[in-house]
């Protein structure tokens, strides 16, 4: 939706509203837009006192420093929440939107080598790529693995049969990239256009959902009758007559949330949850997650378990979005690092379809007994379990 408002324009027009109003609009687009100290301070001296909820309320209030404290407070949870729920999918699109550059560079690179290399048919390359969504590839590949351990083929034809294999998988990972990217594209979306809620906004100034509506409504319309000044005044466009009624009204509040859904995603400061067991472990998988050599029955709930919605026992529902920002943010900084030059690629896909000779394969080690060492918070845990011994009692 192509909107006629700019950010300037809102917030000016905001600004200029009466204080209740005001305060209305921040609250309704808290994602976007900071409350000042002078809208937390009236919000603080605008609550009702629950010790007269019976009787006329006090005409001069006296406003308590805890209580401006716990509106900031509040006000300061629901921004962080709003804000890293949008930030969430906005992430998901940059990492997706690097991850089909990224595979449609090495799929480029892979018909290169086929045409160049390897001497193929363009007719029997475009065959092979029409099959890429229905070919059994891990059956492929083990039929393939099993005729070079019996030595049924020289490496030259191991490798061209090998990279057709992982052209194919290179096309479905594509399009299963773009799947995901047009999924959080819709999350962003809703997420960005999504407004504070009624209930939240009375949890926030600490009146009666029931006496919101009327002021909700109030503020709309001071909002709504200045906005469209401003853009008449500014453009120079004025109805003329017999078009009015023929016209369609325009729908301020969607060209204002259009608008501000364009701001760029404010990015959080996390620090590491526990997500993979260790931050190593985490850092280890991104890792081979962008390079392409993470099993595919992996792949998928890798990536469920770094984007999905985290909710805690401690933290609720304000901190299920830190572990999903924490991972990938890491992400996309592995995808800006990630050497992309058509070298390296090539090197890569070589390197991963040159085969390993019979005699020169290694035993895999054996793993070595360590033994296992708890952390302090483990070692709690289990000492709140036993409870505290008692030297003194009787045996």
């Amino acid at each position: 939706m192509v909107s006629s408002l700019t950010f300037e324009q809102i917030q000016s027009t905001i600004k200029a509203l009466p204080i209740q109003s005001r305060i209305m609009l921040r609250l309704l687009l808290l994602q976007y837009l900071n409350l000042e100290q002078e809208d937390i301070d009236f919000m603080a001296a605008d609550q009702p006192d629950s010790r007269m909820l019976s009787g006329n309320q006090p005409k001069e209030r006296i406003v308590s420093h805890e209580a401006v404290q716990n509106i900031a407070d509040r006000a300061a949870q629901y921004r962080d929440f709003l804000r890293q729920k949008r930030e969430r999918p906005g992430l998901q699109i940059l990492c997706l939107k690097k991850l089909i550059a990224l595979a449609d560079q090495t799929i480029q690179v892979a018909e290169r080598i086929l045409t160049s290399t390897f001497k193929m048919d363009a007719a029997i390359l475009q065959h092979h790529k029409q099959q890429a969504s229905t070919v059994l590839i891990k059956q492929a590949q083990r039929k393939l693995d099993r005729a070079w351990q019996q030595e049924e083929l020289l490496e030259p034809d191991y490798q061209k049969e090998r990279l057709i294999i992982e052209l194919q998988r290179l096309l479905r990972k594509r399009e299963q990239y773009r799947k995901r990217l047009a999924s959080g594209q819709r999350d962003f979306l809703l997420a960005s256009h999504a407004p504070l809620q009624n209930h939240e906004i009375a949890h926030i100034w600490g009146i009666p959902l029931g006496s919101l509506a009327a002021r909700k409504v109030k503020a709309f319309n001071h909002y709504f009758t200045d906005v469209q000044k401003v853009i008449q005044t500014e453009t120079l466009v004025l109805p003329q007559e017999g078009q009015a009624s023929q016209a369609k009204r325009p729908d301020y509040w969607k060209e204002s949330m259009a608008t501000l859904s364009r701001r760029p995603i404010e990015r959080s400061i996390l620090a590491y949850d526990g997500l993979e067991r260790n931050e190593e472990m985490l850092m280890e998988k991104l890792g081979s997650f962008v390079a392409g050599t993470m099993a595919d029955e992996e792949e998928p709930r890798f990536w469920i378990t770094i984007t999905k919605i985290h909710d805690s026992e401690h933290g609720g529902m304000w901190h299920s979005h830190e572990r999903s920002i924490f991972a990938l943010q890491r992400l996309f900084a592995i995808l800006e690092d990630f050497d992309q030059s058509e070298e390296a690629l090539e090197d890569a896909l070589l390197a991963h379809i040159t085969p390993i000779k019979p005699g020169e394969q290694l035993p895999a080690p054996e793993p070595k007994d360590q033994p296992m060492e708890l952390s302090e918070t483990a070692l709690g845990v289990l000492q709140a379990f036993v409870g505290e011994q008692d030297d003194k009692r009787r045996t």
